[in-house]
């Protein structure tokens, strides 16, 4: 009852966002219609499946045409923060959307997305350290800078997924100056990136660059529950 009833709040004030550290109301709402088909109960709840499943839907449609006109189809916001675990959030999404449902609407562009995030982007670099050819090598992180390599050769920080591009804006101060002890990455301080920049964004491998360098367990945890959700899913 009291989940229904905060779930029929949430989409009262629904203002667009997607699976993300502050928005779980994927997970919520799959949670929710599971509950529902395991107890038989749906009548006189403050909603039912059909209300949960559309905000799913529409969460998806929204993102879905973003990416049909990116010119790199992506459909997450690269000039904001926390590009890369909304659209792994998109993917889980799309994963569960075709749990609930049965139906593979959202399959090809959970795919599109995945294949952004590892490498189809304009930089040509994967979010996930470890993956393809080019991942971030200057990770903002003690220990990957302190005792990793600096060029994508073992050891790196196998997993780990950084924010991503971000805002130009953010960095018109300039990436500031190394703290003591830290190792000097990449070497002489070159940006290969630079040329790829543009749509307002940004992205610089950098250990540095807080801005897009650096890895949280909330971008790793959404790639986690993006690669459960899509598990056994054929696109």
């Amino acid at each position: 009852m009291d989940a229904a009833r905060w779930a029929r709040g949430y989409l009262r004030h629904e203002a667009g966002d997607s699976l993300n550290l502050y928005d779980t109301s994927a997970l919520a709402h799959v949670a929710l219609v599971q509950a529902m088909s395991r107890t038989g109960v749906s009548g006189g709840l403050a909603l039912g499946r059909a209300a949960l499943v559309d905000d799913l839907r529409h969460q998806l449609g929204r993102a879905r045409h973003r990416a049909q006109h990116d010119p790199f189809g992506a459909a997450g916001f690269y000039a904001e923060f926390d590009v890369n675990s909304h659209t792994f959030g998109l993917i889980a999404t799309a994963g569960l959307y075709h749990r609930l449902t049965h139906r593979s609407a959202f399959d090809r562009f959970a795919t599109g997305q995945r294949n952004w995030l590892l490498g189809a982007n304009p930089w040509g670099v994967a979010a996930m350290v470890g993956i393809g050819s080019r991942f971030p090598h200057c990770m903002q992180h003690q220990v990957a800078n302190l005792r990793g390599s600096l060029d994508g050769s073992v050891p790196v920080d196998v997993g780990a997924v950084v924010n991503g591009p971000n805002s130009a804006r953010i960095f018109s101060g300039g990436l500031g100056g190394y703290q003591d002890a830290m190792v000097r990455c990449p070497p002489g301080g070159k940006d290969p990136f630079s040329l790829f920049n543009g749509q307002g964004s940004r992205y610089v491998d950098d250990v540095r660059s807080w801005q897009t360098d650096e890895p949280a367990l909330d971008m790793t945890g959404a790639a986690i529950i993006a690669a459960a959700a899509q598990q056994g899913i054929r696109h």
